[in-house]
């Protein structure tokens, strides 16, 4: 019995160090932005991947909303959402931080869809049928609303 599992320790500690950064969930996830990232001109590519990497797929895994394929959970997109905020300030009282307005166009909502574009297209369509009841929406990068999401 202690050979056994000996041999399964060994194996799983092997396929640990194996496995490497390159199959982990945040690699795939910083696959899927770079695929959507005009990154082309760069010199060294690499610089994008560490900033993106750092930025937000670490972050991302770190809160568990990276999928094993490196696809995004929608509590990303939410993430993004809150975590700026504006300042409004009356004539004779300091700034203080409040919630962003949604950006407008016409009557029309823009939102962001960079990372709506590597999120599954089920969590999307929800999302984005919730944001409809509320009037139109566009991408602020011009895809279409349609396009966005991944199986």
């Amino acid at each position: 019995m202690r050979v056994c599992f000996a041999v399964l320790l060994l194996a799983a500690t092997l396929s640990a160090c194996s496995s490497g950064k390159t199959n982990s969930r945040t690699e795939r996830c910083v696959d899927r932005l770079m695929q959507h990232a005009s990154t082309q001109s760069l010199p060294n590519q690499e610089v994008a991947r560490s900033y993106v990497r750092r930025t937000y797929c670490v972050r991302l895994e770190g809160k568990g909303w990276v999928y094993l394929d490196g696809a995004l959970n929608i509590a990303a997109q939410s993430w993004l959402e809150h975590a700026s905020s504006c300042a409004t300030a009356s004539p004779g009282e300091p700034a203080r931080k409040v919630p962003c307005e949604p950006e407008r166009r016409g009557g029309t909502r823009i939102i962001e869809c960079a990372l709506l574009r590597v999120t599954r297209r089920s969590e999307v369509r929800d999302y984005i049928e919730q944001l409809r009841t509320k009037g139109p929406l566009e991408c602020d990068d011009g895809t279409a609303i349609s396009e966005l999401g991944v199986p």
